[in-house]
Order: structure tokens, then C-alpha cells, then sequence
């Protein structure tokens, strides 16, 4: 890969996380426009909130985009007749699990150790379908395409996932409420903090999913079972250790530290987990074997041109 192709999708993801921040910046200084005291019936223009919902859709959405990039820059699929059929799997699966998620995680949440369950849960979540589809479907025992629905998916749950928490920040100005005095930098760092957020579904789980499928394919029975759940418990691992601590405790206690981590803990998730089960599964082919270097460059180049 060229140094340009590489850096394509880190240019993208920034961007795209620079635009929502300044978008929501934006907003903020409009609901400001009708003064301090205004609220949304007699001064705060509603456009300012319609500002920061865009900015959280550039911003959480575009970072996403460059990931799936970056994952099919990676990994061709060219080759595979059903990468279309596993994107609308993805698109349709990440939106229920997504709704059963708020509901479940509100169950979970009052289990001793609250803040820990979510990550099961929504790891168990994003994987339950590729996995049953993985068991009952010829298809998707090939790991590619299964991969691939697993990144949809999650990266879909991820975008509906921050967009609501956006719209649900702006509930009391909704409700008549005058907004905060920053408005402009609260409406900002709460873009910034849900981007850093979501784009980790789809690292998180993506690990997981090239364990599994790898394993299943290449492994007995037993032991594939075995791969499986420690890569499941991994996942929930490392989704845990941002609800439960770096949004948890740490928050309370510095917000800008909370954030900085968060930040480190999403890239160190790209380069120790993501990135290296990414390139496992572009070295794999459906027979079970490594896939020549010559071969995985050819087929990436296939990839990219359709």
C-alpha cells in the first residue's frame, strides 16, 4: 500500500472529527445568540440545535467511513458475491441491537459492578447474529464477508448509538431549559468525546470477530468454542475498561484527563488489537492457508479499483 492510500483514511477520520467539533462550536454560539437567559421559546433559534445534531452526524460519521475504509483497503472483497447482502445484514442488525442494547444495558446497569456489564452486553450483541449465520449459513463461515458484517454492524450501532446520546444533551433545551453559558465548547466536547466513543464498536468488535472466524475455520471444534469466548470476554474487556473506568471514576474526577485518555485508550485499541486481526484476516484465505504477499497486494489493488 502506498504511503498515500494509507494516510487517505487518517486524513478523512480527522476531518471529519475537526468539522463536527467546529459545527457543534457553531451551534453552541447560536443558542447564545438570543442571550443569556434566552430558552428555545423566546430567543434560542432552533437552527443552532439542527447545527449540532449535523455536527455530530459529520463527526461521528466520517471517522466510521474511514475505518470501514481503511478495513477494505486491508482486506479485498472483491472476490466475495455477498459483501453487499452483509452490508444491509450489518445496516439492519446494528439497529436492533442498538435498541435492544438501551434496554438491556438499563437491566445491566443494576447489577453489582454496573458500569462493567454494558461491554457484555453489547459485544454479545453485535456478535449474536454474524455468529448464527457463522453456525447455520455456508456463506458466512467464510470469514471476509462475515467480518465485514460484523464492521457494519457495529460501526452502524456506534453512529446511532452517538447520535442519540447527542440529541439526548440537547433534551432539557428541548424542554425549555436555557443553555448553558459555554454552550459553544460543552457542544463541542460532547461531539468530540462521542466521536472518540463510537469509533471504538467497530475496532472492539472487528478483534474479536477475525478471532472467531479464524479459529472456527482452522481449529476443532473444542478449541474454536474455546477462541470464541475469551475473544468475546477480550471485547467485553476492553469495552468495559472505558464505561466502567475512563468514563466512570476518572471522569468525576478530571474531565480533560478523562479525555485525553479516552483518546490514547481508542488509538491503542487501533494499533494492538484492530490492526493486527485486520491484517491476520488479510493473510487468510477460504482454504485455511496463508494467503502469498504478491497475492494479498493483488487482490487489495482489485478491491480498492471496484
Amino acid at each position: 500500500m502506498s504511503r498515500s492510500r494509507g494516510t487517505a483514511p487518517l486524513i478523512v477520520g480527522l476531518g471529519g472529527t475537526a468539522i463536527g467539533a467546529l459545527l457543534g462550536s457553531w451551534g453552541g454560539s447560536m443558542m447564545l445568540s438570543g442571550g443569556r437567559e434566552a430558552t428555545i421559546r423566546d430567543g434560542v433559534p432552533p437552527s443552532s440545535l439542527v447545527v449540532v445534531v449535523v455536527g455530530a452526524v459529520v463527526g461521528i460519521g466520517l471517522p466510521l467511513v474511514a475505518i470501514g475504509w481503511y478495513f477494505r483497503q486491508q482486506v479485498a472483497l472483491a472476490g466475495q458475491p455477498h459483501r453487499v447482502q452483509a452490508f444491509w445484514l450489518g445496516l439492519a442488525w446494528g439497529t436492533i441491537a442498538m435498541l435492544l442494547a438501551g434496554t438491556l444495558n438499563v437491566v445491566a446497569g443494576l447489577l453489582p459492578g454496573g458500569p462493567v456489564w454494558p461491554g457484555f452486553v453489547e459485544e454479545f450483541l453485535k456478535l449474536l447474529v454474524p455468529v448464527i449465520l457463522l453456525l447455520s449459513s455456508r456463506t458466512y463461515r467464510s470469514p471476509r464477508p462475515a467480518v465485514w458484517l460484523v464492521f457494519v454492524a457495529a460501526a452502524w450501532l456506534g453512529f446511532l448509538e452517538g447520535i442519540s446520546y447527542i440529541i439526548t444533551s440537547l433534551d432539557p433545551i428541548l424542554d425549555g431549559a436555557p443553555p448553558p453559558s459555554d454552550a459553544p465548547f460543552i457542544m463541542m466536547m460532547d461531539i468530540v468525546v462521542r466521536i472518540i466513543a463510537e469509533v471504538s464498536h467497530p475496532l472492539i468488535t472487528v478483534g474479536a470477530a477475525v478471532l472467531i472466524w479464524l479459529a472456527a475455520r482452522t481449529l476443532s471444534t473444542g478449541k474454536a468454542v474455546g477462541v470464541g469466548v475469551l475473544a468475546y470476554l477480550g471485547a467485553a474487556a476492553i469495552h468495559g475498561l472505558n464505561d466502567a473506568v475512563i468514563d466512570g471514576p476518572v471522569r468525576d474526577w478530571n474531565v480533560p484527563l478523562s479525555i485525553v485518555l479516552e483518546a490514547v485508550y481508542v488509538v491503542a485499541i487501533f494499533v494492538f488489537w484492530f490492526r493486527p486481526r485486520v491484517r491476520r484476516l488479510r493473510e487468510f484465505d477460504d482454504s485455511g492457508r496463508g494467503v502469498p504477499p504478491a497475492a494479498v497486494s493483488a487482490g487489495r489493488d482489485r478491491s480498492t479499483l471496484r
